[in-house]
């Protein structure tokens, strides 16, 4: 990382294994050291590797007199550690951030900083150190939306939570490019939330035009990572969101000039074998005397190469309901996938006329195809025993068998309605391809019949009467709709009401223009949509952070880095109404995964300026071992899951930290650092692409550049 913020000069001390990486702030009299470190373990065998502990006193800090600033001893001195390791075949790392109270710093002057581990110079200016109580979306914020902000929260590790002492500092936001001023303001006091554990401020963002890059400097304490506003900032988010859906596909190859660079060169996983085993994770047999057939089509589950029902359930659906809602902003050749294919699915090349969104759900579907038996059932998804082997490898290279998993009522009846709702996006395109996929569509319902769940007809029953105008199908529509809020007005919560239910079943009913509609059963969609929107929004406001998850939340992997999900009715309700309060939440809660948390990390790969950089991905290990870095737009799971075995390094000890500081990059923290791509992908696949308006992004053109740092480009 190129510091353009430092003048930096280290004086080598007796531990060889520290680097000291850069000197920030914390406040006006609070400098943050941080030091880097790095292990070799002699062997590679995970057991052995896991079991090499970080010390955490390798940054000594018990005596206070050999720190010195201009030789003058700290008031105070508090850390933070945190291992950040990738896998068993690379050496353990962590990071020391040691925080030392000291006179108040001032613009301008030369400072001498003397550790136990080295000594730096380093010239103080609130325009150029960066201080990283600062957090920002570090990407783009949307230019949609007229409400954007950055918060202001003072954490010191062992020294906790803290309060800004006297009259709260001046602000300006100013371009990099030419230093000028474009805004400014005074911080205004949030208070505590209990969520983060911080004491927050506001930093005001709304007046900020579209461009940048832009920083915030705040008088006194330093200033904030770059950051811009719409244009290409928002275009490129977009499109290194939508595009991490295509990395995750199963039986593709994954080479230039689609991927970053020649990762995966032959289709994965293609041969299957019929076991029709029992749902579990990672314990299917395959038999000697099991017989094989050719599959394509789904995605990886997230470090593994399971293809899963919840993949089914999400995915398709949210990438059909986007398009439908906002087709404006969603074009071919948008996002540099291949579409065109021979037979066999090998790749012919790009540019065949469909909406790569309605390519992408396509693909997402095919697996479930080849997974449906002549009697219209399917099956719940495919299994291996463990995991694919080898670890850090291009997914072609497992040596694993893979099998088919039980017929499953659940999956039938969903995908009888993903196959009519492809069946008719693909109509103006493929017509052979609608009416196999029609047919497809009524086995898989005549299959599961009563057993489907009211979600499920309902979802079938809007997509046949959208195609054929079926009129037992719409009244089916307005059956359901009506017992739906039967149930919701007596007994709320019985009807589950999710945003799958706004997401893929019934919102193609409320904008459609050519079949004619039952008037009272759109009010009711509406209601039902705008409830959903509206109790978002009340829990976003109940937040200092855009969390938007509820604290009462049971933990489960992942359930703070679900703003997408939670953003999504808003999304749909502004698509319909255009009422601004929802597009200014959506481009909010999405601004949490960027950098707008109380750790300030940028929790999807390959962008921001502190990016996650151990996601458990195999493929992005293989990509790491290159020197490409990792598969980019991966949005792991995040913070607030903690194990139930703790086997990693941190210090204030995990389980004494809130819920939004309670995570380590550390690749096998499966519940901080995996991801899957119907949790944590393909929300930010299709939210930020609205977001931006639909705009395409020049992958050679890097809107930071003017930055003065080497960003990845995806």
């Amino acid at each position: 990382m190129v510091l353009i913020c430092l003048l930096l000069t280290i004086i080598p001390q007796a531990n060889a294994a520290l680097t000291l990486k850069e000197i920030r702030t914390a406040s006006s009299d609070v400098l943050v050291v941080v030091f880097n470190s790095e292990i070799t373990v002699p062997s590679t065998i995970y057991a052995d590797w896991m079991n090499v502990k970080i010390d955490v006193n390798e940054v000594k800090t018990d005596d206070i007199s050999v720190w010195k600033l201009n030789g003058k001893q700290p008031l105070e001195i508090h850390k933070f550690v945190t291992e950040s390791s990738g896998s068993s075949i690379g050496p353990k790392g962590a990071e020391y951030r040691i925080f030392l109270k000291v006179p108040k710093l001032i613009n301008g002057v030369e400072y001498k900083l003397e550790t136990p581990h080295g000594d730096t110079t380093f010239v103080f200016t609130d325009r150029t150190i960066f201080c990283e109580s600062i957090k920002t979306n570090q990407n783009a914020y949307s230019g949609l939306s007229h409400t954007r902000f950055a918060n202001f929260a003072i954490w010191l590790g062992t020294g906790g939570s803290q309060q800004i002492e006297g009259e709260l500092p001046e602000y300006e936001v100013y371009e990099i490019s030419g230093g000028n001023t474009i805004s400014q303001g005074t911080l205004k006091e949030i208070g505590h939330d209990e969520s983060s554990g911080d004491f927050v401020y506001r930093i005001n963002l709304s007046d900020i035009p579209e461009g940048g890059p832009y920083k915030i400097s705040v008088k006194g304490y330093g200033c904030s990572w770059p950051f811009g506003v719409g244009g290409d900032f928002s275009s490129r988010l977009g499109y290194v969101s939508f595009r991490s859906l295509y990395y995750q596909r199963c039986g593709i190859p994954l080479k230039q000039p689609y991927a970053f660079e020649d990762i995966r060169m032959d289709a994965c996983h293609t041969t299957l074998y019929e076991v029709n085993a029992p749902t579990g994770e990672a314990n299917l047999d395959v038999p000697d005397s099991a017989p094989s057939f050719t599959v394509y089509g789904g995605y990886h589950d997230a470090g593994d190469a399971d293809r899963r029902l919840y993949h089914l359930t999400r995915v398709p659906p949210v990438l059909m309901t986007t398009y439908e809602a906002f087709p404006e902003y969603f074009t071919d050749d948008q996002f540099n996938i291949p579409d065109k294919f021979d037979k066999d699915f090998n790749i012919l090349g790009k540019g065949n006329g469909i909406p790569d969104i309605i390519d992408e759900a396509e693909w997402a579907t095919l697996i479930w195809e080849y997974l449906q038996e002549p009697d219209g059932s399917v099956h719940w998804g495919t299994e291996t025993r463990g995991y694919p082997e080898p670890y850090a490898a291009p997914m072609d290279q497992d040596t694993k068998k893979y099998g088919t998993l039980r017929i499953d009522n659940e999956a039938t009846a969903t995908a009888a309605g993903v196959f009519m709702h492809l069946a008719r996006l693909l109509k103006p395109y493929k017509p052979e391809r609608t009416e196999e996929l029609r047919q497809r569509a009524e086995k898989a319902m005549a299959y599961v019949g009563d057993k489907a769940n009211d979600q499920q007809k309902l979802y079938f029953a809007v997509q046949k009467y959208l195609l054929t105008g079926d009129n037992t199908a719409h009244q089916q529509v307005k059956d359901l709709i009506d017992s739906y809020v039967t149930s919701e007005a007596n007994n709320p919560g019985s009807s589950n009401s999710s945003n799958i239910v706004v997401v893929g079943y019934f919102y193609p009913y409320l904008i459609e223009k050519e079949r004619p509609t039952d008037q009272k059963v759109v009010q009711q969609m509406k209601d039902i949509l705008r409830k959903t929107a509206d109790r978002e929004i009340e829990i976003f406001n109940s937040f200092a952070y855009p969390v938007g998850n509820p604290i009462t939340t049971r933990r489960h992997w992942g359930n703070n880095v679900t703003q997408g999900q939670h953003a999504y009715p808003c999304l749909l309700e502004w698509g319909l109404t255009k009422e601004q309060k929802y597009i200014d939440v959506v481009s909010q809660l999405m601004d949490y995964n960027q950098g707008l948390n109380p750790i300030g990390k940028c929790y999807v790969t390959g962008i921001g300026f502190d990016q996650v950089k151990n996601p458990h991905d195999r493929e992005s290990e293989y990509t790491k071992s290159k020197g490409w870095g990792v598969k980019p737009g991966i949005l792991i799971y995040g913070p607030g899951n903690i194990p139930d075995r703790i086997q990693f390094t941190i210090l204030p000890e995990i389980t004494a930290l809130p819920r939004e500081r309670q995570w380590v990059d550390h690749l096998y923290t499966y519940g901080m650092n995996e991801f899957t791509v119907h949790e944590t992908l393909i929300y930010p696949a299709v939210v930020y692409p609205v977001l931006a308006e639909g705009r395409a992004w020049d992958e050679n053109k890097n809107p930071f550049d003017v930055a003065g740092r080497d960003v990845q480009i995806p």
